[in-house]
């Protein structure tokens, strides 16, 4: 599927169907879920009231407003690739892991803390992450490939399913077909990332989780 000011991002979706996104290629586990306005709303709250009438961005080389960026959001939920996702920190801040099989990788993205007490977060809680991906045979800085990289894409675009959807009883059916290897890869690939003295995070929000992270010092959890 497409990314924002990234002419190379591309569709996972079968041809002619999306409105938003190059439909070249079709997602393996799509998970056909719709986007709720009021979890957005939480992340985002630029693309509500009078503050969606400033917010712009750059999808596909076509410039979108607030109405066209929720639209494209919806998009991706419905068409992208699901695949494992893992709390691995609660707080200061809450960190998701994101995992895509095509990189054999994980992004590591950072959300408000509100957010683990508002969804019962805890360490290790299993979630769920719709990709769509980037052309390129060379991973991004924030990303390092495993070693089943199938070596076609360089980045990939996480949305956290609970985190916009209101279809959970969907979103928990997917992750119960998600195979076990894949949930402990996740965390195991996680904890590498840890254990630096700096990790590369991802702002987590819908409109920016596709952008490169940047390299903080976390502090001690305790």
């Amino acid at each position: 599927m497409g990314l924002l000011g990234a002419p190379a991002w591309f569709g996972l979706h079968l041809a002619a169907m999306s409105k938003y996104h190059d439909d070249r290629t079709a997602a393996s586990d799509p998970v056909n879920i719709r986007l709720s306005n009021s979890k957005l709303q939480l992340l985002q709250p630029d693309l509500f009231g009078w503050q969606s009438l400033f917010t712009k961005m750059v999808f596909m080389n076509r410039r979108l407003r607030a109405r066209g960026i929720r639209a494209m959001l919806n998009e991706h939920l419905s068409f992208g690739d699901s695949r494992a996702a893992v709390v691995m920190r609660i707080r200061s801040p809450l960190i998701v892991a994101a995992y895509s099989d095509e990189l054999d990788a994980v992004i590591l993205l950072e959300f408000p803390d509100f957010l683990a007490t508002d969804y019962s977060l805890r360490l290790g809680s299993r979630l769920l992450t719709v990709n769509t991906y980037r052309f390129g045979n060379s991973p991004l800085r924030d990303i390092h490939a495993g070693p089943e990289f199938k070596g076609r894409y360089s980045s990939f675009y996480p949305l956290i399913a609970e985190f916009l959807s209101d279809d959970i009883d969907t979103i928990n059916r997917r992750k119960s077909r998600i195979a076990e290897a894949e949930w402990r890869q996740t965390v195991e690939f996680s904890r590498k990332l840890l254990a630096g003295d700096q990790v590369w995070l991802r702002d987590g929000r819908p409109m920016e989780s596709f952008k490169v992270g940047r390299r903080v010092e976390l502090p001690p959890t305790g």
